[in-house]
């Protein structure tokens, strides 16, 4: 396997592994300590490492239970991947900035991650938007 192809399939663990399968463990294995969430909606305090993407983590998975992340576009260059992602749920709870719904919404984003080589996911830049694409 490559270095990309390996970076990627790191890449696709922290949404597939620890949001959609509820591992929070996995933190662990795959961010660096020092791990870095470039997301301006994501409050200031739950921007660096693993303990923080835990807690993200559980508080999207108590939010949208139902919840199907697919990867829709993976680009693996150098030590960055870039994910163009939907997930799609109905809303239980707030989450960054969803209203509780009966309804399913879809929730589209683009995540750029920098993988250390050591093999650990140090940064990620993330945008994303409640609606679909026309």
């Amino acid at each position: 396997m490559s270095q990309q192809q390996t970076n990627e399939a790191l890449a696709h663990r922290f949404h597939m592994d620890i949001f959609q399968k509820g591992e929070l463990g996995v933190a662990d294995e795959i961010l660096a300590s020092d791990f870095v969430w470039r997301n301006p909606i994501i409050p200031p305090e739950l921007q660096h490492g693993p303990d923080s993407v835990k807690k993200i983590a559980s508080a999207a998975i108590d939010a949208m239970p139902d919840r199907q992340i697919t990867h829709d576009d993976t680009i693996a260059l150098g030590d960055k991947v870039l994910i163009r992602w939907t997930m799609t749920g109905t809303a239980k709870r707030e989450l960054f900035g969803i209203s509780p719904s009966d309804k399913p919404t879809a929730i589209i984003g683009f995540d750029l991650f920098r993988i250390s080589n050591e093999g650990k996911i140090v940064e990620m830049w993330q945008q994303f938007s409640n609606g679909k694409w026309p």
